[in-house]
């Protein structure tokens, strides 16, 4: 679910071009984080590298209105503090089924909301 508000405000910040090239850096911002989400799951990195992974992603989904997505990185975050590997490990999974998605239905939000203006 993409904020609407926070794309509308995007837009007039920056304009629709730019907005659109910032949600493309965006995306890929995301997917390099999601990778290190990846990486923990296969034990190849550690709880705290996680954790700052999962801040980085909880910000950069609030920013460009990736609502679940911010949650999800959130409850993530949360997991990291608290320290349970298991629900650490069930909030990664969460986080990687939610995120992507968000992001991409936020990016299509953009442009609908591009186009309508048109």
């Amino acid at each position: 679910m993409s904020d609407h508000d926070i794309l509308h405000q995007l837009i007039v910040d920056v304009g629709a071009d730019t907005a659109l090239r910032l949600m493309g850096i965006f995306k890929q911002d995301v997917d390099k984080r999601l990778g290190a989400l990846n990486r923990y799951l296969q034990n190849d990195s550690s709880v705290e590298e996680l954790h700052r992974h999962a801040h980085s992603l909880k910000g950069l989904c609030d920013t460009y209105g990736a609502k679940m997505g911010g949650d999800a990185a959130k409850a993530l975050q949360e997991a990291c503090n608290h320290g349970d590997i298991e629900d650490i490990r069930t909030k990664v999974q969460a986080a990687l089924d939610i995120i992507p998605n968000d992001a991409e239905a936020t990016t299509q939000t953009l442009k609908g909301i591009i186009a309508a203006k048109v």
